[in-house]
């Protein structure tokens, strides 16, 4: 492959699609064996970008913006298995029908969720710093979905001066340990898409759903040895977030897991580490997906 085309390859490129009436927004890159990459809570594909490119050398990279979120319509179901069986309708969309996925944090539970509905077509799965792998969350979280904090919150983003640029501000500081690494690719998109009062309604509506007085409602930990395909659990050690044991006890529930600890790192793995969860996922994906390994950036 000449440097021109690979030059094309890693090329990552907006698209759009009607998934089931849904007017669905996506980035896309590379050739190969597909990955399909799902966002956080709150989050948009950017946070993807450098695992996107890092990835195109070798695969067909797809990193969508979920249903409410960054620029996709929104569905009445926001639940993490509603979520996964539009993830399944969205694949077939794309011709992505046996893709590797990858899911970070609230991607993490809609991952494992499809994992479950159709454990044939996924050749292999990357949970980074997921949700549903324990009870403990941060207290800020529970203060967010039980309190009316969060209907505050809600309001005050778009009327309040440079209100979505202090939001992701505290974001990135809150989720990275050097946020001075995190991507003006993300921080810019992540500003434009959580000025959007729908994704604002998504995120609480989500995080309502899954946070409670207790912490994390749904543990789908207890779910995980029933998955039968490669699993990669990343996570970074410096958390504050989700606590980094949970990847610990998603390895052991796991019947062909490996977990890779990211040091100083927090729960904004792929904007803040991309380059070692690069490292992490690029051989796992060459063993487990059916691709090739052609190289790649380094993500960083």
């Amino acid at each position: 492959m000449n440097t021109s085309t690979a030059a094309h390859e890693r090329a990552v490129e907006e698209h759009w699609t009607d998934v089931a009436g849904t007017r669905t927004r996506y980035l896309e890159a590379g050739r190969g064996s597909p990955v399909l990459l799902l966002h956080g809570e709150g989050g948009v594909s950017e946070e993807w970008h450098r695992i996107i490119r890092g990835l195109a050398g070798s695969h067909r990279v797809i990193a969508v913006d979920l249903p409410g979120y960054g620029y996709s319509e929104p569905i009445s179901d926001a639940s993490p298995a509603a979520m996964a069986a539009f993830a399944w309708k969205f694949a077939h969309r794309v011709h992505a029908e046996r893709p590797a996925v990858m899911g970070h944090s609230l991607g993490g539970s809609i991952a494992v969720h499809m994992a479950l509905q159709r454990p044939a077509h996924i050749p292999s799965l990357v949970l980074v710093s997921s949700s549903g792998m324990g009870r403990a969350v941060n207290p800020a979280m529970v203060v967010q979905s039980v309190t009316p904090l969060g209907d505050l919150t809600r309001w005050l983003i778009p009327v309040l001066p440079c209100g979505s640029t202090l939001l992701v501000s505290s974001v990135a500081l809150f989720g990275s340990v050097r946020p001075w690494r995190m991507p003006p690719t993300w921080i810019s998109s992540q500003v434009k898409a959580v000025s959007s009062p729908e994704a604002l309604k998504t995120t609480l509506r989500s995080q309502r759903a899954a946070v409670g007085l207790l912490g994390q409602k749904e543990l789908l930990v207890r779910r995980l040895p029933e998955l039968p395909m490669p699993t990669l659990v990343a996570w970074g050690t410096h958390d504050r977030m989700l606590p980094f044991w949970h990847g610990i006890a998603a390895r052991r529930r796991l019947g062909r897991g490996q977990l890779r600890l990211i040091p100083c790192t927090g729960h904004l793995v792929p904007q803040e580490s991309a380059g070692a969860l690069l490292r992490a996922v690029r051989p796992f994906l060459a063993l487990n997906s059916g691709g090739a390994e052609r190289g790649g950036d380094s993500g960083e």
